[in-house]
C-alpha cells in the first residue's frame, strides 16, 4: 500500500513538471514568476471579482482560462496579448468584450453563461473557428446578427428566447 502511494505522488510530481516545461501553468504566482515560458494560462474557479491585470506580463500566452470566476469586464489592454488564440471566460459576468480585443489571433472564444448578446462589427476581423455562447438569452435577431458576423465559426447557442419584441 504505501509502495503504491508513492508510485502516485511521484506520478504526480512528474506531471506537473511536465505541464509546467510545455508551459501550462494552473497558478498566477507561478506563472508570474516564469512569465517567458507560460503558454497556457488556467486560473478558474479562482472567486476572482476583477481580471488580474497581471496575465497582461504574459507576452507568450497562447490559451487563457478564467472560468467560473465573478469577472465582470475584460480589460481592453488585452490586446497586447498577441498570441493569444483561445479565451475560456464562461461563467462569469461580462456583458461585452473590449473592441480591441479584435486584433487578437483568437480562433476559440467560450463565454456561455455570461450576459452578453452583442458583439462589435470589428469583430469580423477575427480568425473564430468556434464560440460558445450557451445559457445566453438572446432573441433570434441577435442570435442571427452573431451568425451574419461569424459565418465561418461554429456557434454554440441556446434555443432563442421570446425575450423583448415578438417583431423580429
Amino acid at each position: 500500500m504505501q509502495k503504491r502511494f508513492w508510485i502516485n505522488i511521484i506520478f504526480i510530481v512528474a506531471n506537473a513538471i511536465c505541464f509546467a516545461q510545455n508551459g501550462y501553468y494552473d497558478n498566477l504566482s507561478e506563472a508570474l514568476a516564469n512569465k517567458d515560458s507560460v503558454v497556457s494560462l488556467c486560473i478558474k474557479k479562482q472567486k476572482l471579482t476583477t481580471f488580474p491585470m497581471e496575465i497582461l506580463e504574459l507576452r507568450n500566452l497562447e490559451r487563457l482560462d478564467i472560468s467560473r470566476n465573478y469577472i465582470s469586464e475584460i480589460p481592453q489592454q488585452i490586446n497586447t496579448l498577441s498570441k493569444l488564440h483561445y479565451l475560456n471566460a464562461a461563467q462569469n459576468y461580462i456583458k461585452e468584450l473590449p473592441k480591441e480585443i479584435a486584433v487578437l489571433p483568437l480562433d476559440t472564444i467560450i463565454l456561455w453563461d455570461n450576459m452578453i448578446r452583442s458583439f462589435d462589427s470589428s469583430f469580423a476581423s477575427l480568425p473564430l473557428r468556434y464560440i460558445d455562447l450557451r445559457a445566453i438569452q438572446m432573441t433570434r435577431k441577435e442570435q442571427k446578427a452573431i451568425k451574419n458576423l461569424f459565418p465561418k465559426a461554429r456557434i454554440r447557442k441556446d434555443h432563442p428566447c421570446n425575450c423583448g419584441s415578438r417583431k423580429e
